[in-house]
């Protein structure tokens, strides 16, 4: 007799029917008032709205799809359609960037070739894709994403290190990785102490040395935001900027942002 099927099931089926979509996180240059100009890049998330279940969160299902080696398949559906979508916006005169998130576990020769195949097939603009490494695991500890990372690099992808101090990665450790962009962890952004905003000063200082872009994560407040302006942060992603929005919604905000 056939068992009812579970949530790894419900999953596979939302991958392979598009039933999954992308929400789009806007990022702000900190450099001029987020007031007065349109965001320069978004950051695209994959959502799963479950017939019964209603809205799972990626920290359900990620997992569960790191499980059931079907994550590379979420990250190919998140980056086709997100690439098309910012194509698309970006014919219609936007300029605007596109981050795209992998795990560390899924870099590999076959990923960046896809990469690089999505981003031309879309047309979306060359220099303009980034893909968001995540801090955890580490990947200073899995060689193959040291290897891969230039690839990347080499065919116009930027590289971001997403969520930094949220996990175990020191600053002296970054120096054996080829990346663009460090991501400040929400767990540095929004905390009221010394040693946070030591800590963000001295990533600003060391990205700074090698040519990084920083970005300031889970800017809420407008202490968040300040703070990081202060400090040096180059852009900022936030609820307070702008949360994960459909790409209507992010169109008709650009639009009113000319």
């Amino acid at each position: 007799m056939t068992g009812f099927p579970t949530l790894a099931d419900d999953l596979r089926l939302a991958v392979s029917s598009g039933l999954l979509t992308v929400a789009y996180q806007p990022l702000f240059d900190l450099s001029t008032d987020p007031r007065d100009h349109g965001p320069v890049a978004v950051e695209a998330l994959c959502r799963w709205d479950h017939a019964v279940h209603g809205a799972i969160g990626p920290d359900l299902f990620i997992p569960l799809a790191e499980s059931e080696n079907i994550v590379s398949d979420i990250d190919d559906v998140v980056l086709s359609a997100a690439a098309a979508q910012v194509a698309e916006w970006q014919r219609e005169g936007h300029d605007l960037s596109l981050s795209v998130n992998v795990s560390p576990t899924h870099v590999s020769p076959s990923f960046a070739s896809v990469v690089v195949e999505r981003a031309d097939q879309t047309g979306l603009r060359p220099g303009t894709l980034t893909v968001e490494v995540t801090e955890t695991p580490s990947p200073q500890l899995l060689p193959t994403v040291v290897e891969i990372l230039p690839v990347l690099r080499s065919a116009g992808v930027g590289v971001s290190l997403d969520d930094f101090g949220g996990g175990d990665t020191t600053m002296a450790m970054l120096d054996q990785l080829p990346i663009d962009e460090i991501k400040i962890d929400r767990s540095l952004t929004q905390r009221r102490d010394t040693a946070s905003e030591d800590a963000i000063a001295g990533v600003v200082a060391f990205a700074k040395r090698y040519g990084w872009r920083v970005v300031a994560e889970g800017i809420e407040t407008m202490d968040d935001f300040e703070r990081a302006r202060r400090l040096g942060c180059d852009r900022g992603q936030g609820f307070l900027l702008g949360a994960p929005m459909s790409a209507d919604r992010l169109g008709r905000l650009l639009s009113a942002a000319g």
